[in-house]
């Protein structure tokens, strides 16, 4: 396991991925007037859309994560630049995968099967970890768990 693994949940490493192959394409290579290597690319990624991961580990963290995930994923840079209207697409497709999974987490709840709701609550946060409070989603499994 690489030192980037054992620091980042996998939570923190969909979003890492997601931050990748929504932004990267627009850091790397000629845009304008200016061109982006791999390490602006690496570096603005980390910094402008993964700035929270930063806050919550370093800056050096997040950009070897970054970096490992483009060293498995080359097929993300050699896609090039994404529109506003693709990262949205990809975005309201990751959060109606997260939606589909909280959905199919009621079954197991309401059959008070708190294991399998808390797993399918689990799978829908690493489909789309922004799109709701999933916390809450636990807790209330928990409060109704507790006798």
């Amino acid at each position: 396991m690489s030192a980037t693994t054992d620091v980042l949940t996998p939570v923190e490493l969909v979003q890492v991925a997601h931050a990748c192959e929504d932004w990267a394409g627009n850091w790397y290579g000629q845009q304008g007037g200016f061109t982006f290597g791999r390490s602006d690319c690496e570096r603005y990624v980390s910094e402008g859309q993964l700035s929270k991961l930063c806050d919550r580990h370093t800056l050096k963290v997040v950009w070897a994560a970054v970096a490992a995930h483009l060293n498995a994923h080359p097929e993300i840079l050699a896609a090039g630049r994404l529109s506003d209207t693709q990262r949205a697409e990809k975005q309201a497709a990751r959060d109606e995968a997260a939606r589909a999974l909280l959905a199919e987490a009621e079954v197991p709840y309401r059959d008070g099967r708190w294991d399998d709701a808390l797993a399918l609550i689990d799978r829908a946060e690493l489909a789309s970890p922004d799109a709701v409070n999933f916390d809450r989603y636990r807790q209330v499994v928990a409060e109704r768990r507790s006798p």
